[in-house]
This record gives C-alpha cells, sequence and structure tokens, in this order.
C-alpha cells in the first residue's frame, strides 16, 4: 500500500517504455509471462547463492511487471483473463523465489515456509474479501511490492543479510494478513 501511492508519479516513464512495445504488437499478457520468467531467473540465483545477482535480476523483473498493466491500458486490452492471469503468474513468481532461497540455504526453511504462507494470504484475502463485496481491499503495509523490495534490498547487502530480508517480509506480511483479517470484518460484518 505504501507504493501504491507512487504509482501516478511514474505512470508518465511507464507509458513512455511501452509506447514503442505497444507499436510492434507486443501484447501485455506476452510481458506478464516475460516477468515471471525474469522472476524465475531470479530465484534460480537465489538457489545458487547469488543473491546480489538475484536481486539485480529482480529489479528488472520488477519494471517489466509495471508495465504490462500500462500497456494493458494504453492499448484498451485490459481483460479479466489478463489480471487473473497476472495476478496467477505473481503468485508463481513469489513462491518460486523463496523456494530459490530457501534451497539455496539462504534462510531457515521453517522461516520461508512462513513467509510463503503470509505472502499468499495477504493476496488471498483480498481477492476473497473483495469478492464478499468488501469493496477494494488494499490495505496493510506490506503488500507485493513491498516485500519483494525488502528482498532486493536485503539480498544487495549480501548472502548473510538475505535470512533478515526473509524474517523482515514474513513479519510484515503476517501483520498485513492481520490488517486485512480486521478490515474485512469491519466491511463484512
Amino acid at each position: 500500500m505504501v507504493l501504491n501511492r507512487y504509482r501516478e508519479k511514474v505512470k508518465g516513464y511507464l507509458e513512455a517504455m511501452v509506447r514503442p512495445l505497444a507499436k510492434i504488437g507486443i501484447t501485455p499478457n506476452t510481458i506478464t509471462v516475460l516477468g515471471m520468467l525474469i522472476s524465475l531467473l531470479g530465484a534460480y540465483l537465489f538457489y545458487l547463492r547469488e543473491p546480489g545477482l538475484a536481486a539485480l535480476v529482480l529489479i528488472s523483473g520488477s519494471l517489466v511487471d509495471a508495465l504490462d498493466g500500462t500497456l494493458a491500458r494504453m492499448t484498451g486490452k485490459v481483460s479479466r483473463f489478463g489480471a487473473f492471469l497476472d495476478s496467477t503468474l505473481d503468485r508463481i513468481s513469489d513462491g518460486a523465489v523463496l523456494f530459490g532461497i530457501a534451497l539455496g540455504g539462504l534462510a531457515d526453511w521453517r522461516w520461508v515456509f512462513l513467509t510463503f504462507m503470509g505472502a499468499y494470504l495477504v493476496s488471498y484475502e483480498r481477492c476473497r474479501a473483495e469478492l464478499a463485496g468488501s469493496g477494494k481491499l488494499d490495505v496493510g503495509i506490506a503488500e507485493r511490492a513491498e516485500r519483494l523490495l525488502i528482498l532486493i534490498a536485503f539480498s544487495l547487502a549480501g548472502v548473510k543479510y538475505v535470512k533478515y530480508g526473509v524474517y523482515l517480509v514474513g513479519t510484515l506480511a503476517w501483520i498485513t494478513v492481520v490488517q486485512r483479517m480486521w478490515a474485512a470484518y469491519q466491511r463484512l460484518k
């Protein structure tokens, strides 16, 4: 939620980046799949215990991930399936990154598992509450962008710091789970 406040400020830059893609016929769904593939590369680099390289790859993946929606809006190709695909592939990307960290031995697998659960619940709660009629449930201190930024920052600091990023992301994800649970309760009771 914190980083979403800046979305309007970078809108012009994102639009400038996607104009050439629109001209050559690249679709938003193609960008979505590309973003996931980049995240899978980042996950593999975590597995290889190369967190600095993984972080750089995830930075580029995050940029690509921000482009698909912009391209869809600019070209009039916004679709419910595109939103579904984006959300689904984001979950695959998030899980793969955490899995790569665990397999690389960069953080205790139990913490990674708890972080994984929290991150998925944040997303699930929003979807389920909105389907139940809560309105847009974008509350909480650690949505996907914040969690990814934290992992990137700690990964850039080096191998021994990745686990602290996982601890922080896990803690913030669970706080967000509670925040969303409370907000959904207030709206749906």
